[in-house]
Order: C-alpha cells, then sequence, then structure tokens
C-alpha cells in the first residue's frame, strides 16, 4: 500500500499540446512545478526555434518523463477557454473530416485568442463617489452647480457610470476633471457592454393553423435531442414559427444559435429579432472584424448574448446555456467549408445538439435530398408549412423556349415583353443569371481564338473594362487585337450580369437598374444599402446572381425572369440537377410575395426536359423523389458515402505516381476506388490537380478505411511533395 502511495507522489504529468497549423494533433511537454494546466487552457511553449501558442488538449500520468520534453514557459488561462462540450466537439470533427486536431481547434477560437490575447470583454472606464455626498458638497464651491449636480446624480447611482452616460445626462468633461482632481471621485474599469435595447417591442403574429402545430409539436420536445424539419413554401411564415420557439427557450433562461447561409441574409433577420427581443442578440459572421468577432464570442461565452445569429463559422460559438439550434436555408452549399478543414456546418450542428440532447430545427423550402431521405427512415421528424402566412395567388410558371430565336444579349424578345409590361405597371422585376461579369468569354470572330488563363486552364472572364480569371484571380487588360490572327474583330461570347445590366440601362432607359453580384457588393454593408434601395422601391429593373435567390422579400417584385436554365440540366456533378432545382424553386419564390400576383419566365434550349417540367407542374417534392430513385439506381448519396481526396502539385508525372501508390493501397480496404482523374478544372494557378473518389454503403468501413490511408502516409513519408486534403461527404465534386 505505501509503496503504491509512493509511486502515485513520483507520477508525473506529460502535458499533450495542440500548436495550430502544424499537422499534428499534439507535441509532449511537461510543466514547471508552479503551472497547473488544465485541458482547454491556452500555453506559450517552445516549438522548433519559435515560441507559439498552444492549446492543451491531454494530460496524460508518466513514472518518467523522457528527458528531450520541453517545458511550457507560461500558461496564458487559469481556467478552460475552450469548454469541454466544444472540445469535445472538435475531436469529433478532426475524426470524421480526417483533419488533424491542429486545424479544427482554431476554428472554434477568434484570431485575437489564437494570437494570445487576454481572454475578456473590453474594459471601458466609469465612474463613482469617492467619499460621501455630504463631504463632496462641502469640497465643491456652491456656485459650481453643475458639479454640485454631477455628484447628486452620481450619489442616486446604484453603479459606476461611463463618460459617455454622464455626458448625454449633460455632463462636460471639464466638470469630470474637476471632481477628479479634487479627489470626489474615482475611476473603476468594468466590461464595456453593448447598451440595453431601447426600442418597443412588436407583438407576436397569429400563427395559422400549420404554424401552431409545428410549434407545438417542437416545444413539447424541448428537453431532449431530436432533429426536425420545418419544410414551408416560400412565404408560409417559418421565421414567426422561428421566434416564437426562440422566445420559449429564452423564458426558460436559454440560449439560441441560429445559422444561416449568406451575410446578405443576416441584416433583415437581425432586423426581425431585434424588433421582437430586448435580449442581446449578436451577429457573427465573416466581414466582421476582428475584435467585433472577439467581442461577440465573448458574450456568448459568459451568457450575456442569448441569441447568436450567424453564418457558418458561428456554429463553434460558445455557449453556456445553449437551448436550441435552428438551421435555416438547411439545403444551402454555404454551410459547407470549402477549404481547409471540409467541415458542413449542418452536420457539425446536428452532432453538436446530440451531444447537448437539445432540439435541432431544420427550415428548408426546398430540403436536402439527404434530408428528406432522414425522414424516410425517421431520422428526422417532418413538420409542413403548406399554406403562405399572406393571402398570395399562385405564381404563374412558364418555360421559354429559346430554340430559333433570336437573343438579344440573352434575353428573348418574348421576355423583354413581359418584362416591359410588368414595370408599365410599377412593378418590379428581377432578371436573374448565376454568371458575374460581363460576357464568359471574348472570341475572335475569325478565327474562334479565345483568351485563356495562363496559370489555369480556363478561359478569361470578361468584364466591362478588362479580363478577369475567376478561378485565381488574375487581371488582364482587354486585347484590342486576336492573338492568333491579329484581326480586331474581338466580341463577348454569351452574357453575365454586368453585361445583361448595360443592355437593359440603354433598352428601358426610364427606369432605374440595380445590379447584385459579388463585384458590385465588394465594399461593406454595400449589399444591405443595396438591398434596402429595392425594398423602398428606388429600383425597378434588378439584375442579380443567387446572392438574391433566397430569403429576400420585395413586396412589389412581381416577375422573375431566370435567364440560363440550361447549365445545370448536363453538369457533370450528380448534384446539379438538386442545386438547380432548389435554385430555382427559391429563385421563383422572390415573385408575388405580396398582393401582387406573380409570374416567373424560366429561359431554356430544353422546354420538353422530363424533370425541368416535373419541377414545374409537380414542384420540388416530386422532382426531389424522382432524383432520389435515380440516386439509389447508381448507388449515390444518400444511399451511398463518398469522400474526394484532392491533390495537387507542380509536377504532372509526381502527382500521378502519387495518386497511383494511393490507389493501390486503398483497394486492399473494402472500398470502391474511382480514379484518379484529372479535376474539372485541371490546371488552377500554374498547379496540376486530380482526384480520387471513394465509396462505401457503409460510413464507418470508408471511415476506418481513411484513417489506415493517413497512417500509411504518414509512415511512408508520401505527403512531403505533393498538396492534397480530403473532402468527407462532398457537395461539389468539382
Amino acid at each position: 500500500m505505501r509503496q503504491s502511495r509512493m509511486a502515485a507522489l513520483c507520477m508525473k504529468n506529460i502535458y499533450q499540446v495542440c500548436i495550430p497549423h502544424t499537422a499534428r494533433d499534439y507535441f509532449d511537454y511537461q510543466a514547471p512545478a508552479e503551472l497547473e494546466p488544465t485541458i482547454g487552457a491556452r500555453v506559450w511553449v517552445p516549438f522548433r526555434k519559435k515560441i507559439r501558442l498552444g492549446i492543451i488538449v491531454g494530460i496524460v500520468p508518466a513514472a518518467t518523463i523522457p528527458e528531450n520534453t520541453r517545458f511550457i514557459e507560461t500558461l496564458i488561462d487559469e481556467s478552460p477557454l475552450l469548454t469541454e462540450e466544444l472540445f469535445a466537439l472538435c475531436q469529433w470533427i478532426s475524426r470524421y473530416y480526417q483533419s488533424p486536431l491542429s486545424e479544427v481547434l482554431p476554428l472554434a477560437l477568434p484570431k485575437k485568442y489564437r494570437e494570445g490575447a487576454v481572454a475578456q470583454l473590453p474594459m471601458t472606464e466609469a465612474f463613482q463617489l469617492a467619499l460621501p455626498l455630504t463631504e463632496v458638497q462641502v469640497k465643491v464651491a456652491p456656485r459650481a452647480q453643475k458639479q454640485q449636480q454631477m455628484a447628486a446624480f452620481l450619489a442616486e447611482q446604484d453603479k459606476p457610470v461611463t463618460k459617455k452616460e454622464l455626458q448625454q445626462m449633460g455632463f462636460s468633461s471639464a466638470v469630470l476633471k474637476t471632481l477628479l482632481q479634487l479627489q470626489c471621485i474615482n475611476t473603476v474599469l468594468q466590461p464595456q457592454l453593448p447598451p440595453p435595447p431601447a426600442h418597443e417591442l412588436q407583438p407576436s403574429l397569429t400563427l395559422n393553423s400549420e404554424q401552431q402545430e409545428a410549434l407545438q409539436v417542437l416545444m413539447a420536445h424541448g428537453h431532449e435531442y431530436r432533429c426536425f424539419l420545418l419544410q414551408g413554401v416560400t412565404g408560409s411564415g417559418k421565421t414567426e414559427v422561428y421566434l416564437q420557439l426562440i422566445q420559449s427557450v429564452l423564458q426558460q433562461g436559454k440560449q439560441a444559435l441560429v445559422l444561416v447561409p449568406e451575410i446578405g441574409l443576416t441584416p433583415q433577420l437581425v432586423a426581425r429579432f431585434m424588433a421582437r427581443f430586448h435580449e442581446l442578440i449578436m451577429v457573427i459572421h465573416s466581414s466582421l472584424n476582428e475584435s467585433e468577432r472577439q467581442y461577440a464570442w465573448q458574450l456568448a461565452h459568459e451568457g450575456m448574448a442569448r441569441i447568436i445569429i450567424g453564418t457558418r463559422a458561428a456554429v463553434f460559438t460558445p455557449m453556456p446555456s445553449l437551448g436550441i439550434i435552428i438551421i435555416d436555408e438547411e439545403h444551402d452549399l454555404s454551410f459547407k467549408q470549402m477549404e481547409g478543414v471540409r467541415y458542413s456546418a449542418r452536420d457539425v450542428a446536428l452532432m453538436r445538439a446530440h451531444r447537448l440532447h437539445i432540439p435541432i430545427l431544420l427550415g428548408s423550402a426546398t430540403p436536402s435530398l439527404e434530408t428528406l431521405y432522414n425522414v424516410e427512415q425517421k431520422k428526422y421528424q417532418l413538420l409542413r408549412l403548406t399554406q403562405r402566412a399572406e393571402a398570395q395567388k399562385p405564381l404563374h410558371v412558364q418555360l421559354v423556349d429559346l430554340r430559333a430565336q433570336t437573343l438579344e444579349h440573352g434575353l428573348a424578345k418574348s421576355t423583354l415583353n413581359v418584362i416591359k409590361e410588368h414595370l408599365q405597371q410599377q412593378n418590379q422585376v428581377l432578371i436573374f443569371i448565376n454568371r458575374r461579369g460581363f460576357a464568359p468569354v471574348l472570341m475572335c470572330h475569325q478565327c474562334g481564338w479565345m483568351m485563356d488563363c495562363p496559370a489555369c486552364d480556363s478561359h478569361l472572364t470578361l468584364h466591362k473594362h478588362q479580363l478577369i480569371c475567376h478561378h485565381c484571380g488574375l487581371i488582364k487588360m482587354i486585347p484590342k487585337k486576336c492573338g492568333r490572327c491579329s484581326s480586331d474583330e474581338l466580341i463577348p461570347v454569351g452574357a453575365g450580369t454586368q453585361r445583361i445590366h448595360e443592355f437593359l440601362t440603354h433598352y428601358f432607359p426610364q427606369y432605374t437598374l440595380s445590379r447584385v453580384d459579388r463585384d458590385a457588393m465588394r465594399k461593406k454593408e454595400a449589399l444591405e444599402l443595396e438591398l434596402a434601395r429595392i425594398q423602398q422601391g428606388k429600383a425597378q429593373l434588378i439584375v442579380g446572381t443567387q446572392m438574391l435567390a433566397k430569403g429576400h422579400h420585395f413586396p412589389r417584385l412581381t416577375l422573375v425572369v431566370v435567364v440560363d436554365a440550361d447549365a445545370g440540366l448536363y453538369h457533370q456533378d450528380f448534384r446539379a440537377l438538386e442545386h438547380l432545382a432548389q435554385l430555382l424553386t427559391q429563385v421563383a419564390g422572390r415573385a408575388g410575395r405580396a398582393e401582387y400576383p406573380g409570374q416567373v419566365l424560366i429561359q431554356t434550349h430544353e422546354p420538353q426536359h422530363p424533370l425541368l417540367n416535373t419541377l414545374i407542374r409537380k414542384g420540388y417534392d416530386a422532382l426531389a423523389q424522382e432524383i432520389l430513385l435515380m440516386r439509389r439506381q447508381a448507388q449515390l448519396p444518400p444511399y451511398y458515402y463518398l469522400a474526394l481526396i484532392r491533390a495537387q502539385s507542380h509536377d504532372l508525372e509526381q502527382l500521378k505516381q502519387w495518386f497511383q501508390q494511393c490507389k493501390i493501397f486503398l483497394h486492399q480496404l473494402n472500398i470502391e476506388v474511382m480514379g484518379p482523374a484529372p479535376a474539372p478544372l485541371p490546371r488552377k494557378a500554374h498547379q496540376h490537380r486530380m482526384q480520387l473518389l471513394l465509396k462505401s454503403a457503409s460510413r464507418k468501413i470508408l471511415q476506418a478505411a481513411l484513417t489506415q490511408w493517413r497512417e500509411w502516409l504518414t509512415i511512408n513519408k508520401l505527403n512531403n511533395s505533393v498538396r492534397w486534403n480530403v473532402d468527407i461527404d462532398p457537395v461539389d465534386l468539382s
């Protein structure tokens, strides 16, 4: 017994420290006797020839510690900054998405904390009386009325008052300075908190029977994990259900996390939430600067922010009393991270809800096929909203046959006539084309030459004043002559948002136009301002990309024109039809949202296409069932599981050899291996790109195979000369 006690006393700890962006989960360190780091705390450690920030991810007792084990230099956090719940979630992400923990953990911390900043709210100066009021009144001259009034005001307060609050009460900086010099008041530092909301709350809307039934079901399962799909047609009032559900969660003292796919959807959603709650609401998305993100993160971490609304990265926000997660437009591709750790925010949110034993609500008018499949398998519970919240007339959807028609910059003559009719009725029209720029390519009329990107296997996209590669960002001046035959007959081929906008400006000079795409909306808050301008009716004709496809409410918009619907019909990606159907349904939903009847024109060279006609005549659900049947027959998701190994190198032969070695190894692991094949864009930024597709009927078998493959790569040191990544459950095979 004594020997075991002595052995325990001799035991020391090895601290496993994760150092961001080092391609390893952790490195072993020991701690000086005076330090006792905890899991989730940050430390400074020597790494190679630098001092790097690390996060404690494990503590392992050891009888002896190897001599070369280095010491932790400084402990930054006395208590864990990364909560146990979030740390466990990051470990799951690391395993499932086949990414080292050193790449996952940085996703969960603001940049300031990854750089070692103290984890606290910004501090601000506040002021309080240093003496009893009677003593202050003696020290201050009776004639100094403002000083006497400030002292009396401070005496009435139960907490220190900031300089801004004093100024709002009419007290100047000079008065404050004098009282400080007289030592009548003193300064204290306190956390800088947002001002409490002062606006009047808007009442909840009356729910229709479907909304009420959905809300009751959701509230009945507020204390357990369950995934619900709220499938509602455009304008059916999904947001009102979200608001009333969150109200019930807040009344229980809990927090709510709402994920949206696009920054553009955030301002109007936040405005609706602000109008309904006096709780502190914070927004987290990629357009915030680092101070703003750290501030929102810390307020949520301390439980002060009761509602967090954010895009993909907000799924990592620490919320100690999280009670509900809502994912709006759950089908949207923006929830999938396409670089670095290729996680799906929707699926991470599902796992987070499962671990916390709380409900999660997925909302969409056009759910993903994976979600519909999970409903069929009874894993998710379906709640339907089939009625529009307002009495609206049904949409009139019409296919415009482009065959044998003369097009003016991508628009048929009949389409232009319908546009003119709606504009003359003082309504708004949306021209939807999912292609930026002036035209896809600049072509020589004499010999067919097109200007290519020297760094990528792609043509340069023609913008009004320059040519741009949308893959690597290369910018070139527009040539005056053909690069092959020197002809000066260079013509734009195809139509982009910029070209259509310019054409319509001349065709309808009496109307105000608006263009909404990534090029036109580069400046911060530009999209928010432009959307407000459209909602106010200051633009009658709107040309836009998928930035306008969902979530926006324009009461006077009565016509939507889809310029090029054919691109998704024959795309190489098997998900293209699903995405096209979702996009068409979403963009069509922008028309006729108020009392005005809506019309949708879809221009196509394939008016007889069976799936396109199924969508128009029977709706999204019918088309989804047809595509699911095709997926089952082809052994594709959601019936099978996929992983995509992408790799790139300057040396094409070396890249091919690397893939062949990987394929030989993977063939032994009871999974189907397809490829390697050139990527849809075979060369990007001077890098050759290839990919290998893995498929299995078992998620577990696929994951095990990938884990073995990564270990084999490390042992055989095959990952030094080729840059590679793994995409689990890829949503885009390009």
